[in-house]
Parts: structure tokens; sequence; C-alpha cells
């Protein structure tokens, strides 16, 4: 059995169909705003749209090298899916999607406030295009069978950290249009 296919496999489908949506939701939040607000300081220390996307960068960045580590393990295993259920539940019960509940990111994930709005634009394009070439030439890969401990959330398997990725995105989504209300049309 071999883990390519002509079309990805459902669970893959499904959380490709994710992130694309949370990718596309963060990127018209972004061109909604004028140019001049995006770098604009917030108050209390909050970071800035410019540094929301660089953070953003260097998690997705981490967290494509980790999925490919979950897919070559599985690979390696030899565990092939035969569960086609949806896995977008996966994460109820942490309440991600609750963006009234603040959660504060480790510090290797702090952005440097080195990169502007457009660079970052760029390299999560190009983060993005990894994951998703991995994950189609990785569909079929039992990623339920194999995990990794996340930092807040403790052991998440293969899909759960592809939902968490998605996720976390749409939560500063949610940050960018609560902190500049006044500025999105």
């Amino acid at each position: 059995m071999s883990a390519t296919t002509a079309a990805p496999h459902p669970r893959i489908a499904e959380l490709l169909h994710e992130l694309t949506e949370s990718r596309k939701e963060l990127f018209a939040v972004v061109h909604a705003l004028p140019s001049s607000v995006r770098d604009m300081p917030m108050p209390d220390g909050q970071w800035t749209v410019a540094q929301i996307l660089e953070h953003l960068c260097i998690v997705e960045d981490g967290g494509g090298r980790l999925i490919s580590k979950l897919m070559k393990q599985a690979k390696e295993a030899g565990a092939f899916e035969t569960d086609s259920s949806s896995v977008l539940h996966a994460l109820d019960s942490f309440a991600i999607d609750d963006t009234t509940r603040r959660i504060e990111a480790p510090p290797q994930v702090h952005p440097k406030g080195d990169q502007t709005v457009a660079d970052s634009m760029e390299r999560l394009q190009a983060i993005r295009e990894r994951l998703v070439t991995a994950l189609i030439q990785g569909s079929g890969l039992a990623l339920g069978t194999v995990s990794h401990p996340h930092p807040l959330f403790g052991p998440l398997d293969g899909y759960q950290w592809l939902l968490v990725m998605s996720m976390h995105e749409r939560r500063h989504v949610a940050q960018i249009r609560r902190q500049y209300a006044e500025n999105l049309s």
C-alpha cells in the first residue's frame, strides 16, 4: 500500500481545507487594513500585525517540520490510515477557539520584530506550500498513531497538530480584528 494517492485521504483533505480557509481569513484581514496601520504600535505591549505574522511564520515553520517528522515515523512504522472519519473536533475539549481566553506564547516563538508584513506574508506562503506538498506526499499515513507533546495541550497526534495550526492562525485573525476594529471596513 502506498501513502501517496491521486486524491488526498479524506482526513488530510479536510485538514488542508481548514488550513486553506484560515490562511484566506488571515490574508483577507491583513489586506483590509491600511498599510499605515499595520505597523502601528499597540498599547500594553500587544503585537503589531507585522509581529503577529512573524510569530505565525515561526510557529508554522516549526509545526511543518514536526509534521514531517511525525509522517516519517508513521511511514517507518508502516502505519497507513484505515479510518476516514472527521478529525475536525479532535481538539474541542481544549477550547482553542475561545478567543476571550488569553494564551501566552512561549518565548521561543515570540517575534523579534525584524520582519515586514510583506516579508512575513511571503514567508508564510512558502512555508505553507512546503507543508501542503508534504501532506499530499504523505496522504494515507495514519497520523493518529504518532504524537508529540504540545507545550500547552500535552500529547497531540499528527492530525491534532495540523488542526491546532489552523486554529492558532484563526485566533490571531480574531486578535487582529479586535485590535484594529476601527480600521477595518
